[in-house]
């Protein structure tokens, strides 16, 4: 068989290009510390290494949620942290009101105190982080959530929702709670139902926020507890105020008794005069705000009467139980975000334990053997290099250069 000069020429080069091509791909394998540098190179790791890419791209934006969630809920703990200790203030002035003892120039004084602890609690309402989003507007994030109109009447604008994020595949955490919930949905009163004196009243009575111990866990209807003489004697009678059935008496009274009917447990201390009446209402939401206002203006119209004196603690009474119940609320929000931010921390080491065991698998199939692929890359030099000189000696193979 003939072999001619082309053929050789073309076989020689075919060869020192294979061998110039695997001393390329050797040097590249070296250059990125990868085994793996196209498909091609081994199909089965390659689909490997995508699904573990992308598995650990998914878990380091879990990660990054969590930063955020985290972040954005240790700020809505530092808020309720603030909140709980002006209420505690406020509770504290409540009970120094009520002590009795305090003349009108120190109740002035601690009005005073209080519409400055409403103002930091509006504020604090209204916190926002760093990138100027509100805390507790809902999803309304760019939406302040309490505005004060010229009357001094606090209102929400913000909405229900809850900002989430996911943290892990199987858990998602809220990054924030609704203002409504924290401040404003929460019962008067006792939580059934919330007592109120009337503002016509001429005697001293004072009415207790009470209990209530019957089915259904709400009030049929408002009643009114009217008081009247009779043969000289004073007594009570409570009447459902939409359906004008008596419920209880008429009775006599007596001062701090209880009294009760369909459920409702209260008593009425002091000295109440013919014509004088209480109400008992089904407890409706009301915000933290309003209950502190209504101490406020309750202050502001304070007459240092006997009347004036037992008008201002029915107020008194009846807005501590309120507040009470918010101080209740914030803790149970409280209790919440707690919950969140271990459920975070959790997930967050659940998730770096993963990345751990991903980028471990990922560097198995992927990540080169530098001492296998250097003295590889050796030999690859000295095969190339014999390629070469094999070349040059083959084509001096010219029968002209014998004939000359």
């Amino acid at each position: 068989m003939r072999i001619s000069s082309a053929q050789i020429t073309n076989a020689g080069v075919r060869e020192m290009l294979l061998r110039q091509a695997d001393v390329t791909k050797t040097q590249l394998q070296l250059a990125t510390q990868k085994r793996v540098l196209k498909p091609s190179d081994d199909p089965v790791a390659a689909t490997s290494i995508s699904f573990l890419q992308a598995e650990i791209s998914q878990t380091e934006q879990y990660n990054r949620n969590a930063d955020f969630a985290e972040a954005s809920n240790n700020l809505v703990e530092g808020v309720y942290a603030s909140t709980t200790n002006i209420l505690f203030r406020v509770k504290e002035l409540m009970v120094s009101l009520g002590n009795g003892v305090r003349g009108p120039d120190e109740i002035d004084a601690v009005g005073a105190e209080l519409k400055e602890r409403l103002a930091e609690l509006l504020g604090l309402a209204n916190t926002q982080n760093a990138n100027g989003d509100y805390l507790f507007s809902g999803s309304q994030v760019k939406t302040q959530p309490f505005t004060q109109d010229s009357l001094g009447v606090i209102s929400y604008q913000g909405d229900q929702s809850e900002r989430k994020l996911r943290v892990s595949s199987g858990v998602v955490v809220s990054v924030s709670d609704a203002g409504f919930d924290v401040f404003q949905n929460v019962k008067d009163g006792n939580g059934k139902f919330s007592t109120n004196a009337n503002n016509a009243n001429t005697g001293t009575g004072v009415i207790s926020t009470g209990d209530y111990s019957a089915p259904p866990s709400f009030l049929a209807e408002p009643y009114d507890i009217t008081f009247a003489l009779n043969a000289g004697v004073l007594e009570y009678t409570a009447t459902g105020r939409t359906s004008g059935t008596v419920v209880a008496g008429p009775t006599t009274f007596q001062n701090g008794a209880s009294i009760n009917f369909n459920g409702v447990q209260l008593e009425i201390r002091g000295t109440p005069q013919a014509g004088d009446s209480f109400g008992v209402e089904p407890s409706t939401n009301r915000d933290l705000f309003s209950n502190i206002q209504d101490i406020i203006d309750a202050i502001d119209g304070y007459v240092d009467t006997d009347v004036g004196r037992a008008q201002f603690d029915n107020v008194l009474d009846s807005s501590q139980s309120s507040i009470d119940r918010n101080f209740q609320q914030i803790n149970v929000s409280r209790s919440k975000l707690g919950g969140r931010l271990n459920a975070i921390e959790s997930e967050m080491e659940t998730n770096l334990s993963a990345l751990v065991t991903s980028r471990t698998a990922l560097s198995d199939i992927q990540d080169l053997d530098v001492v296998e692929a250097s003295t590889r890359f050796s030999q690859q030099l000295v095969v190339l290099e014999a390629a070469q000189a094999s070349f040059i000696r083959v084509q001096d193979l010219n029968l002209f250069n014998f004939i000359r």
